[in-house]
């Protein structure tokens, strides 16, 4: 596949998948989208399966459950309220729809009695290929960095680029990162699809360990986060930073599904290997780590 419709392909999904984020509480078909998309219903959900290991109408079902889910959690709706406001037609149905996604029942969300980070499994059980990862344990790590919020065109891209500016402002380093030097990290602190996007927070930061003496005057004006020592499952992202959402979905619908664990933090942690302003970007490397809890 050419590298620019492969560049096409990955804008149409980002725009379907915002398209639904935005119309969640509106009937979505197959038919709608390809009119909207000017793509035939086939082709759509082909690419949309290629790039996320996801069919479209497992989606659109997955996103209506986790507007449920943040109902449930932070407003005062009952389930069947919440039911119908997500296009179930009864509370049976989305109960057993929920159950089978988080493998919690909605009242224990309602009753803040769900586990901390409740995982969305997969729906439906179709080929695909599961993404592969490395399963780590690693020492706790301090990052030094700022905090900031904002998810836009499925990507903290444009949030993250005035945070490491600011980190690098405050380090003084006016000819920017060395990234055979520094370690740049971004955490996505929530779940972007579970709270209003603009509201969904992130953190920008570097590695201590990479920050020379010179500069260490300079870290009173930053924030610290610290990565846990444990368990971790890494996994390589190849290719813009906009399109990081899809292999994250695809580890966390399918690679979980394969494997016996669970979640230890809900926060994604991703380590930039390349430099963003000389990289192309579908030559970019992302390292995406999960924090695991022992298998059950």
């Amino acid at each position: 596949m050419p590298n620019n419709a492969n560049a096409r392909y990955h804008d149409t999904v980002n725009a379907i998948a915002q398209y639904i984020y935005d119309n969640v509480e509106q009937p979505i078909t197959l038919a709608d989208l390809a009119d909207k998309f000017s793509v035939s219903k086939y082709h759509l959900n082909r690419i949309f399966f290629a790039h996320t290991g996801m069919n479209l109408g497992e989606f659109v079902q997955r996103r209506r459950l986790e507007f449920g889910y943040s109902l449930l959690a932070t407003q005062t709706m009952s389930v069947v309220d919440v039911a119908v406001r997500v296009g179930y037609d009864s509370h049976a149905a989305f109960s057993r729809a929920f159950s089978k996604l988080f493998e919690i029942e909605p009242n224990q969300v309602k009753q803040h009695n769900a586990p901390e980070f409740a995982l969305a499994k997969l729906i439906k059980q179709p080929e695909r290929k599961i993404i592969q990862g490395e399963i780590l344990t690693l020492p706790a790590q301090k990052l030094l960095g700022l905090h900031g919020q904002g998810f836009d065109q499925q990507s903290y891209f444009a949030v993250a680029q005035q945070l490491y500016q600011g980190i690098a402002d405050a380090l003084s380093l006016s000819d920017g990162y060395d990234f055979s030097q520094h370690q740049l990290y971004g955490i996505s602190i929530d779940n972007p699809w579970r709270v209003e996007q603009s509201q969904s927070r992130f953190f920008a930061g570097i590695a201590e360990s990479s920050i020379t003496n010179n500069a260490k005057q300079e870290q009173f004006s930053l924030e610290e986060y610290l990565m846990p020592a444990g368990l971790w499952a890494r996994f390589e992202h190849k290719g813009s930073y906009q399109t990081m959402w899809q292999t994250i979905l695809n580890i966390y619908a399918s690679w979980f599904s394969e494997n016996d664990y669970q979640l230890r933090d809900s926060a994604i942690v991703q380590h930039y290997v390349n430099d963003v302003t000389t990289t192309p970007a579908d030559e970019l490397i992302t390292h995406i780590y999960v924090p695991l809890a022992k298998s059950r």
